[in-house]
């Protein structure tokens, strides 16, 4: 029988190194089994399951002015939500990293308490809050909005002071049940050259790998 996860590869073979193997999250259920990257030296050598996906690279986000116009679907290798879906059942905790990087693009604006850019969970709900932060009643929020450490006090995201310097929103998604990210959207990329170009509105996103793991 394959093992559900790396994790439970690990607790079946203690002595398993890093490398691909083959997992079956959902055992005799309908989703086959597939292959994954075993990380067994992360997270104090529990056997962390690690899934690529074809939008790990930064890129750019440019000329795109309407909330969420941006549109990047997220592939993953080998694999399929439905599959990483029962990974993410059967794992203790599951995480993704996520960021993006502004120069005069916003993500939410809180005057006309509008969302511009967001992600999207693998259910195909539209999220609000950013990586590091927790969600709290569906509301806007980044990781500086968490701790009142934003570049402005009023804020609660830094790419939502707007200004001609490069700001970034950062950190962990770690809902399993809303994980792994199936789509990435972002707006305000469209304006106009200002400054010999030095003003215009763009942005780069970053996404991780997905990551599913047990607790000791």
């Amino acid at each position: 029988m394959l093992a559900k996860s790396c994790g439970d590869l690990k607790k079946l073979d203690p002595s398993a190194e890093n490398g691909t193997y083959v997992i079956d999250p959902d055992g005799d259920g309908d989703e086959p089994p597939y292959y994954v990257t075993c990380d067994m030296t992360d997270k104090n050598g529990v056997g962390v399951t690690v899934i690529s996906h074809d939008s790990e690279n930064r890129t750019l986000v440019d000329g795109c002015e309407p909330p969420g116009c941006y549109k990047r679907d997220i592939n993953y290798t080998g694999t399929s939500l439905p599959q990483l879906a029962k990974l993410a059942n059967v794992s203790s905790r599951c995480e993704q990293f996520i960021k993006y990087e502004c120069l005069n693009s916003q993500l939410f604006k809180n005057a006309t308490n509008t969302v511009i850019g967001w992600w999207v969970s693998r259910d195909g709900n539209n999220m609000k809050y950013w990586g590091g932060a927790s969600p709290r009643n569906g509301e806007q929020i980044c990781a500086c909005g968490m701790n009142n450490s934003c570049a402005r006090t009023d804020l609660v995201c830094n790419c939502d002071k707007n200004d001609a310097e490069w700001r970034d929103d950062s950190g962990l998604l770690t809902d399993k049940t809303r994980l792994p990210v199936k789509q990435l959207r972002f707006g305000d990329t469209g304006g106009d050259d200002v400054n010999n170009g030095e003003d215009k509105e763009h942005g780069y996103h970053t996404l991780g790998k997905f990551k599913c793991y047990d607790i000791l």
